[in-house]
């Protein structure tokens, strides 16, 4: 079996993100990193529009249904799929959000009248600060496969 070294390194950072803020794990398996409990919350784009109920370090899309995997004190880990030709709406983004592509692809990216089409690659992670409702952002898979992306965001200075 050939391994990824990319998709190594995005699960032992998310286990690190899990095992640093808190999640449980066993020791089941001292050869492998240790297993992450993680609670699935689903919910759909009508629960927020760059806010939601839970709240404001939580991301969210008008378009776009989510699942908040892990949430405590200090992070919350958010997955979303983005389906080819899908906009997302217009949203904000709270401060502080760390972004990995598991499966990456191709954007428009949109800021009021600016638009910039970019390709982020399957495994790439990026850093994202406060977004606000006012700047008129929004993006588009303007690809042909689905875009999966963890959105990680730190609740100091979002709160």
């Amino acid at each position: 079996m050939t391994r990824n070294p990319t998709l190594c390194s995005l699960f032992a950072v998310l286990v690190l993100i899990g095992s640093a803020c808190g999640a449980a794990t066993t020791d089941q398996d001292q050869a492998g990193p240790p297993a992450v409990a993680v609670p699935v919350a689903e919910f759909r784009p009508d629960e927020g529009h760059g806010s939601g109920p839970q709240s404001p370090c939580h991301q969210y899309y008008p378009n776009i249904a989510g699942q908040t995997l892990l949430e405590n004190d200090l992070v919350v880990v958010q997955r979303f799929i983005f389906p080819p030709g899908q906009w997302e709406g217009v949203h904000s983004h709270p401060e502080n959000g760390v972004y990995i592509h598991l499966q990456g692809g191709e954007w428009t990216v949109r800021y009021g009248d600016y638009e910039e089409t970019e390709v982020s690659p399957t495994g790439s992670v990026g850093w994202l600060g406060r977004v606000d409702l006012e700047d008129n952002h929004e993006s588009v898979n303007s690809g042909t496969e689905p875009i999966d992306l963890i959105w990680v965001t730190l609740k100091e200075g979002c709160e």
